[in-house]
């Protein structure tokens, strides 16, 4: 096995997928054993006001719903399987969504309901990927996270600036806000890729290096993993533009078009930087393979060069006495046969180096 200078093989880390036991009935939540503690953060607002509660219980949060015209209520943490079947009951969500809220391995998609749409999502957050599940419908946008980090800091500023369009522009408005913040959270990652590749690009018509190659595929299949997220999320975005519902205004509907949009960039974005990261891999191994037949070009042209020379020598070191006959091993006598064997050599040296040189072979 080929030892990498500087690269430690990654081992292939596989997490289980968090699924109902075989068998289960539809609709059974369990949750993960590793699953953060889950904690409810509410924010009511509308009218140009809003009122934000951390570490709330549901009741408090429901008896903000009765005060605000829209609440948005945020779970972060999935280890509290009986809060989240509560707040199923408390909202009318379907057990099945539900299912797929604490199930993390969810492809994107979007569900729509009477009374309400359920939308996932791949979140990045920094260097983390978690799942995002948001419920929104007439009054209420509901988010389920993995972690209490998030991508919503940008939104949350808004909404204590009273923007307009967000207190007045009813729920639908608020999860477009949100999706919106989860997709562009890819660009940063995208642009950091991007400098990553022209940075290895530089390097490696600089100069070949082992290490190189690793870092091309890791890449590569970072960016596989991001098509998987984004493909997804854009047809999710589709579904949505194909709603038909009161709590969902077609001017709302346009903003979703331009996610959609930005979703369609970055897939762009991420292919066209996949198929050059392809690109370098190849020429790092065609710049390998050049390297490797200059050395052997080298070789065989040294090589060339000595056997001549290794000839002559061997010719001369055999042990003829030339006392016995004109004929055996000539100029071994004479007080110049040393100095003319190496003149033969030198020149028979620089002859070959000539005709290489004119042959175009170095």
């Amino acid at each position: 096995m080929i030892k990498v200078p500087g690269h430690k093989r990654r081992k292939k880390k596989r997490e289980a997928a968090k699924r109902s036991a075989v068998g289960a009935p539809p609709g059974e939540l369990v949750a993960d054993p590793h699953a953060s503690q889950s904690r409810l953060t509410a924010i009511g607002l509308g009218n140009g006001r809003n009122l934000k509660r951390e570490a709330v219980s549901l009741e408090e949060a429901l008896a903000l719903r009765s005060e605000w015209p829209l609440l948005w209520l945020d779970c972060a943490g999935l280890a509290d399987i009986d809060l989240i079947e509560r707040i199923g009951a408390a909202f009318g969500l379907h057990p099945l969504s539900l299912e797929d809220v604490v199930n993390t391995d969810q492809r994107p998609k979007c569900e729509a309901y009477e009374a309400h749409a359920f939308v996932v999502m791949r979140m990045l957050s920094g260097e983390e990927s978690e799942q995002l599940s948001v419920f929104f419908g007439e009054g209420f946008v509901l988010t389920f996270q993995e972690r209490p980090a998030d991508v919503f800091d940008p939104v949350r500023a808004r909404i204590a600036k009273g923007a307009p369009r967000l207190h007045n522009g009813g729920a639908d408005y608020l999860a477009y806000a949100l999706i919106d913040a989860v997709v562009d959270a890819y660009f940063p990652l995208v642009d950091t890729q991007a400098d990553r590749i022209d940075g290895l690009e530089d390097a490696i018509f600089e100069d070949v290096d082992a290490v190189q190659v690793p870092e091309l595929h890791h890449m590569r299949r970072e960016m596989l993993t991001m098509r998987r997220y984004l493909r997804p999320t854009r047809d999710a975005l589709g579904v949505i533009l194909r709603l038909d519902r009161p709590w969902l205004n077609d001017e709302t509907k346009v903003y979703f078009g331009d996610v959609q949009d930005h979703c369609d960039q970055l897939i762009d974005l991420n292919d066209t930087y996949r198929d050059t990261a392809a690109g370098l891999i190849d020429l790092h191994m065609t710049l390998s393979a050049a390297q490797t037949n200059e050395v052997i070009n080298l070789l065989t042209i040294v090589s060339t060069i000595f056997i001549p020379l290794s000839f002559l020598a061997g010719l001369w070191g055999m042990n003829f006495n030339p006392e016995l006959s004109d004929w055996n091993m000539p100029l071994t006598q004479s007080p110049i046969g040393y100095p003319l064997a190496l003149g033969l050599m030198l020149v028979l040296a620089v002859g070959l180096l000539v005709y290489f040189k004119k042959r175009r072979w170095i």
